[in-house]
């Protein structure tokens, strides 16, 4: 391979890079289902998120931070936690329980939500083999369902580490697992933001 070649492989690689944002660490990927139409949701319930980790609390604290994250954005009403935990008691429901065509027209009927935000924590935890360091990692698998006929609207995968932010972002390392949470939330947010989700038309 010639050295212009070689450049010019290198350069492609750099732009494709910058345009869809690779960051070490990171796995940002969301995908849309084929009739999505993001536009049409304007309220949400966000649902406590599943826990498959060892970490006990890891998925009432996935929740909230997640929950905060898109409420401060602004983007789309966030109905209150306290009404979708007595929605969850109504129908003796567990994080991670999949929801029957009867608990979405409650959500939608009941509570004028559009759309159901579920998650679960993948991974969370503390990875004291980087560089003599203990850096806090969270992997997050999140969904979002129309609530109206129950269909998945999108599905986002979401890893980090705290020396992510340090090494491509120059924010410094994020040294607490609920910290990285808040940053990788936030991150999920804005990507769905950027795909149209949260330009509500009502």
């Amino acid at each position: 391979m010639n050295y212009l070649s070689l450049f010019v492989r290198t350069l492609a690689a750099l732009v494709l890079c910058s345009t869809l944002g690779c960051v070490s660490g990171s796995g940002l990927d969301t995908r849309f289902a084929a009739k999505a139409v993001p536009e049409d949701i304007c309220r949400v319930a966000v649902l406590p998120f599943e826990n498959r980790t060892r970490n006990a609390e890891a998925g009432t604290l996935a929740y909230r931070v997640f929950s905060s994250e898109l409420l401060a954005s602004g983007a789309l009403e966030v109905e209150p936690e306290g009404e979708v935990r007595l929605f969850m008691l109504r129908h003796r429901l567990l994080p991670g329980e999949v929801l029957d065509p009867s608990h979405y027209a409650d959500l939608n009927q009941r509570l004028g939500v559009d759309a159901v935000v579920s998650g679960v924590v993948v991974e969370v935890g503390m990875d004291s083999a980087k560089a003599g360091e203990t850096v806090p990692f969270v992997a997050l698998q999140v969904n979002m369902f129309d609530a109206r006929d129950g269909q998945r609207v999108l599905s986002t995968f979401h890893r980090r580490w705290g020396d992510d932010y340090r090494k491509a972002m120059h924010f410094g390392m994020v040294k607490t697992i609920t910290g990285v949470l808040s940053h990788l939330s936030r991150e999920v947010v804005e990507d769905w933001l950027k795909k149209g989700v949260g330009n509500c038309k009502r």
